[in-house]
């Protein structure tokens, strides 16, 4: 494992790119003697920088950095080394962006991308297609450090090597760990869920022993890469949790879990999961040091969506009796929609007796000023909804006429309240 964590150390860390710019362009510094030394950045927007590669008939070459990140300022002094502007400029044109700015929201709306980690090294072809990616880390040499990133630009000008053509090397058969780990990553950057699953699947049957599992290698895909907790990686680590916090911080096997969790509870096979899945999931947040009136929340819906999918209407109620009593912290607006959600998704009527103890509860919760609001009109309509479901006319009518004084005290669109009312009359 010693041999796989120094390979992983030379893949995972490193893509450093840079890119030359034409006339108009930023500059990079300058010498003595007038030429420029580092790589030069196109200012101006996403699409000037990929019409420029256009004209240029050059890749174009993305640095996305983020304010603060450590790994990114290594990486700048990087980019004004001579050596590394000489192989960029001639080779890209650059341009680069903060990671939270809006022009890095328009490459990641307009490309379909999400930033696994900073800093996040993108080259596009001359048509704006997303060709190669890599997510940098520094050297302490850095020699090294200038000659790993010359190399990966040499990486994207190959097709052959490049991370647009990892689909056709993995159904080829190519099961090298560190390719694997790079295929994932452009995978989970491209947002293709389906086929890094079958990478992952991949990976699994590789880090099989305990120590591969725990190691540097095995920590790294449970964080960057796994997003369902069914696999052999993820089942391992939540069922041996005390051998990860022994080698690794407290924060770091938290958030890997968390971020687990709800990559599962948010995946595609989210809205599968029987409710006791569910549970467990929720006694892991506990696990991994989460307060359990902090993982309650987290997973309430998914809990009584899993009872309703089941047709089980009256688990979902108990969940949600118990619920209120274990959380305190619910208000008025968790009441309204709680109430909103069961009139909507409930298969069956044994919920409505509860309905109106929960408006009752959740009216005892107005705060000042919070009277005459939507959410208080929207639980006065759901509990005439309620009512009326129960054949109890008077009291529905009452409720919606409740709910359409406080729609018109709000200065709110009456219309469904008072079509409500009408209904019932």
């Amino acid at each position: 494992m010693h041999y796989l964590v120094q390979q992983l150390r030379r893949s995972i860390g490193i893509s450093f790119l840079l890119t030359w710019i034409s006339v108009g362009i930023a500059h990079g510094q300058t010498t003595k003697q007038g030429s420029t030394t580092g790589v030069h950045f196109l200012t101006g927007s996403l699409q000037q920088a990929i019409a420029a590669a256009k004209t240029a008939r050059k890749p174009l070459f993305i640095e996305v950095y983020l304010t603060g990140c450590p790994h990114c300022e290594a990486l700048a002094p990087i980019l004004n080394e001579t050596p590394v502007g000489n192989f960029y400029n001639a080779n890209f044109i650059s341009w680069k962006t903060e990671a939270n700015s809006q022009e890095s929201k328009t490459l990641q709306n307009t490309k379909g991308i999400a930033y696994l980690e900073f800093p996040v090294l993108l080259f596009l072809d001359s048509g704006g297609n997303v060709i190669h990616l890599a997510t940098p880390s520094e050297r302490t040499n850095k020699q090294e450090f200038i000659d790993q990133v010359i190399q990966l630009g040499r990486t994207a000008l190959n097709p052959q090597q490049r991370t647009a053509g990892y689909a056709a090397r993995f159904q080829a058969g190519e099961r090298n760990l560190n390719f694997l780990i790079d295929f994932a990553k452009h995978c989970k950057t491209i947002k293709d869920t389906a086929q890094l699953h079958q990478i992952t699947d991949a990976l699994n049957t590789l880090l099989v022993l305990p120590q591969d599992r725990t190691s540097l290698i095995g920590f790294y895909v449970l964080q960057r890469l796994t997003d369902d907790i069914d696999s052999p990686l993820a089942t391992y680590f939540f069922t041996h949790l005390n051998e990860f916090s022994a080698k690794y911080q407290a924060k770091d096997v938290k958030e890997a879990g968390e971020g687990i969790i709800f990559k599962t509870l948010y995946g595609p096979k989210g809205d599968t999961y029987p409710a006791a899945k569910v549970v467990q999931m929720r006694e892991y947040m506990v696990a991994l040091g989460v307060p359990a009136n902090e993982a309650a929340p987290r997973t309430l819906l998914k809990e009584l969506d899993a009872h309703l999918r089941a047709r089980n209407t009256t688990a979902a109620v108990e969940r949600f009796n118990e619920y209120r009593q274990q959380i305190p912290t619910l208000k008025l607006p968790d009441y309204a929609y709680l109430m909103h959600y069961f009139n909507e998704k409930a298969t069956d009527n044994t919920y409505l007796s509860s309905m109106p103890i929960w408006a009752a509860d959740g009216l005892k919760l107005i705060e000042p000023g919070q009277q005459n609001t939507k959410q208080v009109a929207d639980l006065y309509y759901e509990l005439a909804l309620a009512y009326q479901k129960m054949g109890q006319k008077t009291e529905a009518l009452a409720a919606a006429q409740k709910g359409v004084d406080i729609a018109r005290k709000a200065k709110l669109d009456t219309k469904r309240y008072e079509e409500q009312v009408a209904s019932l009359k």
